[in-house]
């Protein structure tokens, strides 16, 4: 089965925007994005509504966000938007999980599927608060538009904004809250169990 050129748009872009990063600590997560393995599915799309914010997102984005913040609002409609959590699992709120969801490029899921290292989209919209939680993979959170307050374990909490980046060491608790604009975050999480639900404080 041969890749589809879409999905190959994306793998292009988001290995890309890996690889240019300056960033010291992306730096670690190069050697998985180059070796993520060679193995495709088609995954069935499926839309969730906090996913419309990555095209109003491009009005936040910085330059070096915003080639890839494109790419992703081009195919936001093809991607397999996921949530972690349920209204039953008491874990977040329902504010939160109204609008808030994720699409992996790289990982255990597919598209493109790997034991390696996971990587895609992740958009909050305004006013959500995602509490302290923490899981084994270490973690890079680089933001593409949007601003939040983050707060890291043994840290006091701080503004990051579009074209920073946001590393999380393995099993550090660490929490988030945006305010009046939505969050579009392109993630990156290498070790552990990829797929690990969080664990919360």
């Amino acid at each position: 089965m041969s890749i589809e050129l879409q999905d190959l748009e994306l793998l292009t872009a988001v290995r890309d925007f890996t690889f240019a990063h300056p960033h010291p600590m992306v730096s670690t997560f190069k050697p998985g994005m180059r070796n993520w393995g060679d193995e495709w599915r088609a995954v069935e799309p499926q839309h969730l509504p906090a996913a419309e914010h990555v095209e109003s997102g491009l009005r936040h984005a910085r330059a070096l966000t915003r080639p890839l913040l494109q790419t992703f609002a081009a195919h936001r409609h093809r991607l397999r938007w996921e949530q972690s959590y349920r209204a039953g699992d008491g874990l977040v709120s329902e504010a939160m999980l109204e609008d808030y969801a994720f699409a992996d490029i790289i990982g255990l899921h597919g598209p493109f599927v790997s034991d390696r290292i996971r990587s895609g989209i992740l958009v909050f919209g305004p006013g959500i608060d995602y509490p302290s939680h923490h899981h084994a993979a270490e973690e890079i959170y680089i933001l593409l538009a949007g601003n939040a307050d983050f707060e890291l374990h043994g840290e006091a909490p701080a503004r990051r904004r579009a074209g920073d980046v946001v590393y999380v060491d393995p099993n550090r608790p660490h929490a988030l809250a945006t305010r009046k604009k939505a969050l579009v975050i392109f993630y990156l999480w290498q070790g552990g169990d990829l797929r690990q639900k969080s664990d919360f404080d």
